[in-house]
């Protein structure tokens, strides 16, 4: 019996010399697992976790980081179960993460930061003046189970790894790309004759020149609101001058909507919005001058978070016009 009994009690600390060896052996190899000497408890090892690189994409969005970690402090590590920890070293000290969830496109975690980073929501404060007019402003708040409590904010000039949010200025420019603005009715004078099918006038003859039928499309003001990537904006789009390249080289500009033609101003000249031709379109290929109405309008955009700005666009639009010259008849 006692024989049986100094015989188990040598093999039991031969094992456990086994063990002190084996994980020994695993600090030394680092091969992707490191244990604790003392408790016997193994981990993964990894890297210094990190964010990837800015690389966006066509909204400005890139990729978070695939894999987030929490850092823990080493006192708490036994309320983990091994899988869920991970370690690495850095100047000779050991640091312990646990694996998180990493979020969504609203809310995602930062190795780098430590927090959950996000698109702060409401009014923003001043932008500091280092900072463009597409910085966001985000904020930084810690991981509550690792019972940290301090909430930090921040600017950046790009929209921080794994958020699927817009700033103020492109979620204005998503919203007004929507607007559908068209080019301008074109009012003319002379007008279609129906029998020839197309406009014709005169070298030396007032042409009048106006928008016909303004539209909020057309001429504005036009206005949505709508709510883009975490924004809320609101844009109005207004029509500032028209500028008509007659065809012949030349243009005119008319900061307003022109003065529709009545047979009763005769050969008069337009009061706001008109052009004489010098020279006939007969050198022109169908005997046809392009006439191109360009509309200039400015769009007006304010967000929920405080930014604001205008952006300006144009819209086209045009039709076709012989000119002659008049002729001469000497009565006798």
């Amino acid at each position: 019996m006692l024989k049986r009994l100094v015989t188990a009690l040598v093999t039991l600390v031969l094992a456990a010399g086994a063990l002190v060896a084996t994980g020994a052996a695993a600090n030394a190899a680092d091969d992707g697992v490191w244990c604790d000497p003392e408790t016997r408890r193994c981990f993964i090892t990894i890297s210094a976790p990190s964010d990837p690189a800015p690389n966006p994409d066509s909204n400005g969005w890139t990729a978070g980081a695939p894999a987030c970690y929490s850092r823990i402090d080493p006192n708490y590590v036994n309320d983990y179960p091994n899988e869920d920890v991970v370690t690495y070293e850095a100047s000779g000290v050991r640091y312990f993460y646990v694996k998180i969830g990493c979020g969504d496109g609203m809310r995602y975690w930062s190795n780098s930061r430590q927090c959950f980073v996000s698109m702060v929501q409401g009014e923003w404060p001043a932008r500091p003046g280092s900072y463009s007019q597409e910085a966001g402003y985000y904020v930084c708040a810690p991981f509550i189970d690792q019972g940290a409590t301090i909430t930090s904010y921040f600017w950046s000039e790009t929209i921080p790894p794994g958020l699927k949010v817009l700033t103020p200025g492109s979620a204005a420019e998503q919203l007004i790309s929507t607007f559908g603005l068209r080019g301008i009715d074109i009012g003319m004078a002379p007008e279609v004759n129906p029998e020839w099918g197309h406009r014709r006038g005169y070298v030396g003859v007032p042409i009048w020149l106006w928008v016909n039928n303004p539209e909020p499309l057309t001429w504005g003001p036009y206005t949505e609101t709508a709510t883009l990537g975490g924004q809320t904006i609101t844009a109005t789009a207004k029509a500032t001058s028209v500028r008509w390249q007659m065809g012949d080289g030349a243009s005119t500009t008319c900061g307003n909507t022109g003065t529709p033609y009545n047979t009763g101003y005769g050969m008069t000249t337009s009061p706001t919005c008109g052009y004489k031709y010098t020279t006939t379109s007969s050198r022109t290929p169908g005997d046809r001058f392009t006439v191109t109405a360009t509309t200039s309008w400015t769009v007006t955009w304010t967000s929920l978070a405080g930014p604001g700005g205008t952006i300006n666009l144009t819209t086209d639009s045009s039709t076709d016009l012989e000119v002659n010259e008049l002729q001469t008849v000497i009565v006798p």
